[in-house]
């Protein structure tokens, strides 16, 4: 009996295996309301609700980088793969001069997409 909530817990634990630089957070900010997500879906970058290619998702995050104050980008990583993920961090890390207070790695499901107006 106990054997089985255990198994279910192990199944849940979070892969923090990506190899990310040291220029990445895995501490989600206290505001992170108004953050930027950034999720794969499918091989596709998504920027909120966006679809970003490489030359996007670099556009997008050097934007992020020039605004003040800073508003948080958050990558979701629970479920996709490291190599993918270390390929947008890649990216958002070099247009965008992270540090780890505000570009943050989290290996939570993402929350749901918002509805496109």
């Amino acid at each position: 009996m106990i054997l089985f909530p255990i198994a279910l817990l192990a199944l849940s634990v979070p892969d923090k295996t990506c190899n990310l630089s040291a220029q990445w957070g895995d501490k989600l900010p206290k505001k992170s309301a108004s953050a930027h997500e950034v999720r794969d879906q499918g091989g596709q970058a998504l920027w909120g609700i966006l679809p970003a290619s490489d030359t996007s998702l670099e556009d997008f995050s050097s934007g992020a980088g020039r605004e003040t104050p800073r508003r948080p980008i958050i990558l979701y990583a629970a479920g996709t793969d490291c190599a993918v993920v270390e390929r947008y961090a890649a990216i958002i890390e070099a247009s965008a001069n992270c540090a780890p207070d505000w570009c943050v790695v989290s290996y939570k499901p993402a929350p749901p997409l918002a509805a496109k107006p």
